[in-house]
């Protein structure tokens, strides 16, 4: 009987061990996508509503959002990557009279603003890279382009140039089952980008909230 005892024992350390060993990063029975840097793709479709600064300009919500992100994912669950996308927002007013110095116009004024970001991202997930679910959160800075042009009727008020930007989120990639690599992304991002001009006053900050796919590889 002791010695059944003893073998039982033997035999659940030695499974326990194996399985602790299993969890390593370094296990050769580990995933790939845990032992080494990896990579990921996305391209998330979303609305952007207009915040501070914005607001004063265009007060609606954008329905044309594209976000484009690769990554590069390390086994200690932090990225490192870089985004970029198109946004774009617009406003009609109904006809009024609009004074230019000493000539006025009955117009109709239609209010743009166009956004391309092109920014340095840093996340961090709170689940293994293999893993079916990852939370994460994310710094984001760089700048963006910005074209804005206030139409007034036939005429055009425009100012555009690349300017400083940020963008801090949170999302959730969800692939089903663990190391599959094809899956869908959830994100709520804070854009502020630094760009001042008539009826834009000191920032354009906006919140983002996008879906999409995305796809990770080795």
């Amino acid at each position: 009987m002791k010695r059944i005892t003893a073998l039982i024992v033997l035999l659940a350390l030695t499974t326990a061990a194996q399985a602790q060993y299993r969890n390593e990063p370094n296990d050769v029975f580990a995933s790939t996508f845990d032992r080494y840097v990896t990579f990921s793709l996305a391209a998330r479709y979303g609305v952007s509503m207009p915040l501070g600064g914005q607001k004063g300009y265009i007060d609606r919500v954008s329905p044309a959002n594209l976000a484009l992100e690769g990554e590069w994912l390390f086994p200690q669950r932090f990225s490192i990557g870089i985004k970029t996308g198109y946004q774009y927002n617009q406003q009609r007013l109904g006809r009024q009279v609009y004074d230019f110095g000493d000539q006025s116009i009955s117009a109709v004024q239609t209010r743009t603003l166009s956004v391309i970001p092109a920014m340095v991202s840093a996340s961090y997930y709170f689940a293994q890279n293999s893993a079916a679910i990852r939370p994460y959160v994310q710094v984001a800075g760089g700048g963006a382009y910005v074209d804005y042009t206030n139409y007034f009727g036939p005429l055009a008020d425009q100012k555009n140039g690349f300017k400083g930007a940020i963008a801090p989120a949170v999302g959730l990639k969800f692939f089903g089952q663990r190391d599959q690599k094809l899956g869908a992304e959830i994100q709520a991002q804070y854009q502020n980008v630094f760009f001042n001009y008539d009826l834009l006053k000191n920032s354009s900050p906006s919140l983002i909230l996008s879906a999409g796919l995305v796809y990770r590889m080795y």
